[in-house]
C-alpha cells in the first residue's frame, strides 16, 4: 500500500513538474513597464491676496524646439495641459496685465506624471470682475512677444451661451473706431471684443520693446494673422460666451484677417469682410492653399473683386456692394452695412 501511493505521488510530481513549462508559457508573468510616462501640468494663478486671476496666460516652453504653447486660465483661476512628451525640459511661466511671474523649468529628469505649479502674481483684482478698478479690457501676449489689447464688453441680461463677435479695425486705425457699431451688437445681444492689432492702439510693444506697424505687414503671413490665435483663445477662454460659435467682423487689414480665420479656426462660425483684398488676404494666409474661408459675407465697393473673393468662400457666401468711402467706423455707420451685417448674423445665426 505505501509503495502504491508513493508511486502514484511521485508519478503526480513528474506530472506537476512537466506541465510548468507549458503554464508558464500560457500564463506569462506581467511585465512592469518602468519607462517614463507622458507629463500633465495644472495649477492655478493667483494674486497676492490668494484670489483667482481669471483670462491669465500661461505659457509653457519646450526648451528643446523652442515652441511654446499658450494657454488661459478659467473662471477658477485653473489652467492645466495634459500629455506633454516626457523627455524634454519645459519652461513654465505666467502673465497678467502685464506682470509676469517667474520662469520655472519641469525637468525631463522628474519622472513624475502629474505636476502642480502654481504662480501668484504682484496684481490686484476685485470681487466678483476679476479685474482692476480701472480696466479697460484684455491683454495677452501672441507666441512672437508681442503685447495685445483688447476691450470686451457683455450684454446685460443675456442668458448663456452668449454669441460673440470679435472686431477686427484696418491699417492705421485702433478699436476706438467700432465704439457705436459695438454698443449696437451688445444691444442686440452680443459680447464684443475688439482688438487693437500689432503696431496700433495699445498693442505697440515686443518683447517689451516699441514697435509701428508697416506696410509691408499686409502682406506678412508672419505679423498681423498671428495675433488672431491668442485672440480667439482669450474670448473662448470667457465664462458664458458661446466658444463654438464665433463671428468675426472686420475691414480692411481685419477684413482680410476676417476671411482667413474662417478657414483656420473651427469656433469662427461666420464672417464678415468689409473692404478686404484677395491679394493681400492670399499673401497673409501664407498662399492660395491656406486661404480657405467657410462662410463670408464681403462688403465691397467692386463687385468683381467680390465676387473673386467669393468663389473662394465655402457656402454660405454674399456680396454685398456698396459704395465705400472711410475708414471703419464710416463705413458700418453706413445703413446699407449695418443692415446688411446684421441680416447675415440673423440668417447665420
Amino acid at each position: 500500500m505505501f509503495r502504491l501511493f508513493s508511486r502514484n505521488s511521485v508519478i503526480l510530481i513528474l506530472l506537476l513538474l512537466v506541465s510548468l513549462p507549458a503554464q508558464a508559457q500560457l500564463f506569462p508573468r506581467r511585465r512592469v513597464d518602468t519607462g517614463p510616462k507622458p507629463k500633465n501640468v495644472h495649477g492655478v494663478v493667483q494674486d497676492l491676496g490668494g484670489k483667482p486671476l481669471v483670462g491669465a496666460r500661461v505659457f509653457v516652453r519646450d526648451l528643446k524646439t523652442n515652441v511654446v504653447r499658450t494657454l488661459t486660465t478659467d473662471q477658477d483661476g485653473l489652467y492645466k495641459i495634459y500629455a506633454l512628451p516626457p523627455t524634454v525640459d519645459y519652461e513654465i511661466s505666467a502673465e497678467f496685465k502685464g506682470k509676469a511671474s517667474e520662469k520655472r523649468v519641469l525637468s525631463s529628469f522628474l519622472n513624475r506624471e502629474d505636476n502642480v505649479l502654481n504662480f501668484q502674481l504682484d496684481v490686484t483684482v476685485v470681487d466678483g470682475g476679476g479685474r482692476e478698478p480701472d480696466d479697460a479690457g484684455a491683454e495677452f501676449r501672441t507666441y512672437d512677444l508681442v503685447d495685445l489689447h483688447a476691450s470686451f464688453d457683455m450684454p446685460v441680461g443675456v442668458p448663456a451661451p452668449i454669441p460673440s463677435v470679435l472686431l477686427l479695425h484696418g491699417y492705421g486705425e485702433d478699436r476706438l473706431v467700432w465704439k457705436d457699431f459695438a454698443r449696437q451688437l451688445l444691444n442686440r445681444g452680443w459680447a464684443v471684443m475688439a482688438l487693437d492689432l500689432r503696431g496700433h492702439g495699445e498693442s505697440k510693444t515686443r518683447n517689451q520693446r516699441p514697435i509701428q506697424a508697416s506696410q509691408e505687414w499686409r502682406t506678412s503671413p508672419h505679423e498681423f494673422p498671428v495675433d488672431l490665435d491668442p485672440a480667439l483663445d482669450w474670448l473662448k477662454a470667457q465664462p458664458r460666451i458661446d466658444n463654438r460659435k464665433i463671428v468675426v467682423i472686420g475691414t480692411d487689414i481685419g477684413a482680410n484677417l476676417a476671411l482667413i480665420a474662417s478657414g483656420r479656426f473651427p469656433e469662427v462660425r461666420t464672417v464678415v469682410a468689409v473692404k478686404p483684398n484677395l491679394t493681400e488676404s492670399l499673401a497673409m494666409a501664407g498662399s492660395a492653399q491656406d486661404f480657405k474661408p467657410k462662410s463670408a459675407l464681403i462688403v465691397v465697393a467692386d463687385e468683381a473683386e467680390g465676387n473673386r473673393i467669393k468663389a473662394l468662400v465655402t457656402a454660405p457666401s454674399r456680396v454685398q456692394v456698396v459704395p465705400l468711402s472711410g475708414g471703419a467706423a464710416q463705413s458700418v455707420a453706413d445703413k446699407r452695412v449695418a443692415d446688411a451685417v446684421f441680416q447675415w448674423l440673423k440668417e447665420t445665426f
